[in-house]
């Protein structure tokens, strides 16, 4: 029994020593794992709340007055502080700066500083006190602290979401796919209106006409078999297979009239032959430095200074 007992204790010991050997993986409070690349570059909006203390602290031979609720010689006693919070913040690698708006008692300011991973380390413009926590696409949550010295001491929390990311790489995708597609639709129609060979203008005319289906999207370059009918009266028809790329295919049938395309019959709409659909574009992307590239705050600018930062 006294030999089971030291063997149960030299297990349990082994059991710790093993455990202490492991290194315990601890997610940092403030700091989300799934943050923005490390060279993101754009803005994200932010809104939540403040709060906190605020201590303006007299200098020898300032006039103040006095207040009964602060018993300090030099008046320095905290006020407490607290209300709604948007913030803008931009993003250039791993440099951030932005600006922020608050209200009961916060005034507005600016920020510049950097960020590594999620966790950020920013500092106001005005009195360079000092924010910091965590900055992604989902929230900005940390707190606010004055320098040492300085004449208004800030003492803050804060916790806001993210409201609305604006990716510039993702924009300037949007930009040129949306550019592109329209010199290629100015490009088919031309070709359509042009002279060349009945079949490339076939070709693009279902192509051009494919811009404004809702399902399913036609494969470029994909007509095949294509068969000409008899002419009479400079008119013939003209049709063929083609492939869609969601890996199904249809069927074209033109009617052609005096050396024009006059109506598309589709294979999903047999015995309808209708002219070409004008291919519908969604609206072009906001220019950088437009209100429409990134709506204004939330907040109004304040007309005056109040205490805090």
């Amino acid at each position: 029994m006294f030999r089971k007992m030291l063997s149960t204790a030299a297990l349990f010991a082994a059991t710790i020593t093993a455990a202490q050997a492991q290194p315990v993986q601890v997610q940092p409070i403030g700091v989300s794992a799934d943050t923005l690349p490390d060279d993101f570059r754009g803005k994200v909006r932010y809104f939540g709340n403040h709060s906190g203390t605020v201590t303006t602290i007299q200098r020898a031979g300032e006039r103040r007055r006095a207040s009964s609720a602060c018993p300090r010689p030099d008046q320095g006693c905290p006020e407490r502080i607290g209300g709604s919070l948007e913030v803008e913040l931009e993003f250039d690698g791993e440099v951030v700066k932005g600006v922020f708006r608050g209200t009961g008692g916060l005034r507005d300011s600016g920020l510049i500083g950097r960020r590594q991973g999620s966790a950020c380390r920013l500092f106001d413009l005005a009195d360079g006190s000092v924010w910091s926590g965590r900055c992604d696409s989902e929230a900005f949550i940390g707190t606010v602290a004055s320098v040492p010295n300085a004449a208004t001491q800030l003492e803050l929390a804060f916790e806001t979401v993210g409201t609305r990311t604006l990716d510039y790489a993702e924009r300037e995708r949007r930009r040129r796919e949306y550019h592109e597609r329209l010199r290629r639709i100015e490009f088919l129609q031309a070709l359509v209106d042009g002279t060349a060979p009945i079949e490339q203008r076939l070709d693009a005319a279902v192509e051009l006409d494919s811009y404004s289906w809702q399902y399913d999207a036609y494969r470029p370059g994909s007509l095949r078999n294509i068969e000409r009918g008899r002419e009479r009266d400079d008119r013939y028809q003209i049709g063929g297979d083609f492939a869609l790329q969601n890996g199904g295919a249809g069927w074209v049938r033109a009617t052609v009239d005096h050396g024009t395309i006059s109506c598309l019959e589709f294979w999903d709409a047999p015995g309808v032959c209708r002219p070409i659909t004008p291919p519908r574009l969604p609206a072009p992307p906001p220019e950088e430095g437009t209100p429409e590239a990134f709506p204004s705050l939330i907040l109004p600018a304040q007309a005056r200074e109040t205490p805090g930062g």
